[in-house]
């Protein structure tokens, strides 16, 4: 396995600066990472906090128990109680098969710079994933994609009332998910490694009652022997831990909110756009009720609701909630972070460019409860591109970086022009112009006989120019067929790569790439020298 640092266009000005560390960008941010002093200073400043870490370890033991966990990701829970411990933690949905492979990128990062810090700092660095289990917008994991007969094809499960709830909170119908989970091998193809692959993620599948459940058992496969540590952010028992820090939130939800809006203006002050929807009467904090997930608002005086969906309860009411049932509540996109600063003593935190995004709008919420928002990195970015496909771009006189862009179609149409001796488009530009300028003679009789019969001319034009057109693409089509076998190579490189024009890591799953490189693809990925400076690399596999 060999990487290529490569330079691409970010998908927005902000992840650009960020990456480039300009000032108008990290003035958002409390740590500036380019800092060869950023990871001591984060860690003195961690020394002077306090954290529950016998709560912590006690949690992180009953979740990571029923899975089956390498003795490495309990050694590392153990060394949690430590003091000096610390953490880098990122986090995801529980997406199907480990959903979108930029998951795995996120494990890899928060692996690696784990591992790259404990040994810089000398304190036990503990690799932490927290699984969002406590959001509810099933359809963003509830499916895979798989490529068949040159087309992207998506394969969802359906679970019956999915939607409304929290994904921690929905069973499994195994029967269903083992026909899914067939169906979407079968559409990987056949190779090497796919009856074993499909042997364990079914074992997997079988043992658990939960898409969180699978899901925690599918990351433990791939990283339990690095110690990658799992807690759910919507588990009961961990709100038991984050119960006192709800009553902080409550308390500041005015200030949270108002300096999270102060500081959207300011972003977009300074051109960046921030898809954070935030509002000066937002909680941001979500209720459970009657298995329904509603978002809270300040309503008139100390009391909080959402009337859209009929609920109201007061300050009072909301404090009883968190003393005695606050596994009804649980948090938003703000509000998470907060609590995972809370709960856990974080070095650095691990996110994709959406994430970096709205984190930058996040230091005022961090400074109305006495923090300091952690060092922000950006997760590793991996193309994977294999031998066969670099080989057959390589012969075509292209690299992978042409194939990312959209200059890859017109490379295309170069090819197919280079294997024919007809000019089709210039000559039927030129036969079209002709029959205009022959038509005009009758336009203007049309209208000279009858101004009515101006939009009957220009209808029969129009058809006329249609016909044209029509032909013109049938004998495109023809020559396309006489190239088919080669052209959809091209589809085929260009769906591996950039898949409906997405990035890869949006798309395919880690078990595409298993499939057909092996269950040690990870592995060898964790061996991969990659640099934490933002810039994406190719994985030649």
């Amino acid at each position: 396995m060999e990487i290529e640092k490569i330079h691409l266009t970010e998908p927005s000005n902000l992840t650009e600066d960020y990456i480039s560390g300009k000032a108008s960008i990290q003035s958002f941010f409390d740590y500036d990472i380019s800092d060869p002093e950023c990871y001591k200073k984060r860690l003195n400043y961690l020394n002077e906090m306090s954290y529950d870490r016998e709560g912590l370890t006690d949690y992180l033991h009953h979740f990571n128990q029923p899975f089956q966990p390498h003795d490495k990701v309990l050694n590392n829970i153990e060394r949690l109680k430590d003091p000096r411990a610390v953490v880098v933690v990122g986090g995801q949905q529980a997406g199907l098969l480990t959903g979108p492979v930029y998951t795995i990128h996120k494990c890899l990062s928060i692996i690696q710079l784990a591992q790259e810090q404990e040994q810089a700092l000398g304190v036990p660095v503990i690799p932490v994933f927290w699984i969002a289990g406590e959001d509810h917008d099933y359809d963003e994991v509830n499916h895979v994609f798989t490529y068949q007969n040159e087309t992207i094809k998506k394969h969802s499960y359906r679970i019956p009332g999915a939607g409304l709830t929290s994904v921690s909170a929905l069973d499994m119908d195994h029967d269903q998910l083992n026909n899914w989970l067939e169906r979407v091998f079968q559409a990987y193809g056949e190779t090497a490694y796919t009856k074993d692959l499909l042997e364990q993620v079914k074992l997997a599948a079988n043992n658990s009652r939960t898409l969180v459940d699978f899901f925690a058992r599918l990351i433990h496969q791939l990283f339990g022997k690095h110690g990658l540590v799992l807690l759910d952010s919507g588990d009961d028992r961990l709100r038991q831990l984050e119960a006192r820090h709800f009553t902080a939130i409550i308390d500041h939800n005015r200030e949270i909110a108002a300096g999270v809006v102060n500081q959207l203006e300011k972003l977009a002050a300074n051109g960046y756009h921030v898809q954070l929807d935030q509002s000066l009467d937002s909680m941001n904090l979500f209720i459970n009720n009657k298995d329904e997930r509603v978002l809270l608002y300040q309503m008139d005086g100390e009391t909080y609701g959402n009337e859209a969906k009929a609920v109201m309860i007061t300050k009072d009411e909301l404090y009883a909630t968190v003393e005695h049932k606050p596994e009804r509540l649980s948090n938003n996109v703000v509000t998470r972070p907060l609590m995972q600063e809370m709960v856990l003593p974080t070095l650095a935190f691990i996110g994709g460019p959406g994430e970096i995004a709205y984190w930058s709008a996040l230091s005022p919420a961090f400074h109305e409860l006495g923090l300091e928002m952690p060092p922000v990195l950006l997760r590793h970015r991996l193309i994977m591109a294999d031998r066969k496909t670099t080989r057959w771009l390589e012969q075509k006189g292209l690299d992978v970086a042409v194939a990312l862009s959209e200059d890859f179609y017109r490379k295309k149409a170069a090819w197919l022009e280079a294997q024919h001796e007809w000019d089709v488009e210039a000559t039927f530009n030129t036969v079209k112009a002709n029959i205009l300028k022959a038509y005009a003679p009758v336009s203007e009789l049309a209208g000279a006989v009858d101004p009515h019969l101006e939009g009957l001319s220009q209808k029969n034009r129009d058809l006329i120019t249609k016909q044209l057109d029509y032909m013109k693409r049938a004998i495109e089509r023809n020559i396309e067929q006489k190239h088919a076998v080669e052209l959809s190579k091209f589809e085929r490189v260009k769906a591996s790569l950039l898949p409906n024009g997405s990035p890869q890591e949006r798309v395919w799953s880690a078990y595409y790439f298993m499939n057909y490189w092996g269950f040690d693809v990870v592995d060898r990925l964790l061996e991969a020298p990659f640099q934490f400076d933002g810039r994406p690399y190719i994985v030649y596999l």
